[in-house]
């Protein structure tokens, strides 16, 4: 009798055992994609019930720089043929410098013990500048202004420049800004009137701004002056 029961707790063990890595992840794909400064993960996993998964994210002198908190995860997908999930990172990396970091993620099944995965991030964040509208705006003293607005990216400690030329392409107004954000949207307002000897109020119409900032190639864009 003492025998069979010995028997029978080995069986169960092993069938506990059997269980827990049934149920364990087995595939793994991390999709990494950096848009500017934005960081965004997708993690495929097959497997099925309880899981937990985090993430640090390391630079180069191995230094978590950002921790991920712990989830659990219960919910999964059938396609008639396996479970599986997807467990999505993000982050905003404007305020970290480019080079080289490391995402390495933990997961748990139950007491399966924890599976590591690392992936490589290249991060080289692309300048960029457009411009986005222009509209008129009242200030509080009454006074009307053209206010132009542009989005930039990587931008932190370059020098942001605007000219603005009239139909006959000469140039009848121009401003600089040093942005202190990478992110931050750049603008400006111009009342009309032309900088420089003339100071002649700009008839309305359709004008043309030349804008760049440092390292990136200079664009144009057209709006209408309706003050």
């Amino acid at each position: 009798m003492k025998r069979l029961k010995v028997v029978l707790v080995a069986c169960l063990a092993m069938l506990v055992a059997f269980t827990a890595l049934a149920w364990a992840a087995t595939q793994y794909k991390t999709t990494i994609k950096v848009n500017g400064t934005k960081l965004n993960v997708q993690r495929y996993v097959e497997g099925k019930g309880p899981m937990k998964d985090k993430a640090v994210l390391l630079n180069k002198d191995n230094k978590v720089v950002v921790r991920w908190k712990q989830r659990e995860l219960k919910k999964w997908y059938y396609d008639g043929d396996k479970y599986f999930r997807f467990v999505p990172y993000s982050y905003d990396m404007k305020n970290l410098k480019p080079g080289r970091y490391r995402l390495v993620t933990t997961s748990s099944f139950g007491k399966g013990g924890a599976v590591k995965k690392t992936v490589n991030i290249s991060y080289k964040p692309q300048s960029k500048m457009q411009f986005r509208a222009s509209k008129i705006i009242r200030k509080g003293n009454g006074d009307v202004y053209q206010r132009l607005y542009f989005k930039k990216n990587n931008s932190t400690g370059k020098t942001c420049y605007a000219q603005i030329f009239n139909k006959n392409n000469k140039l009848v107004y121009s401003t600089k800004y040093k942005a202190r954000n990478a992110n931050q949207d750049f603008a400006f307002s111009w009342n009309g009137w032309a900088s420089g000897n003339s100071g002649k109020k700009c008839a309305k119409g359709v004008y043309t701004v030349k804008y760049w900032m440092d390292g990136v190639n200079p664009k144009t864009a057209k709006f209408r002056l309706s003050i």
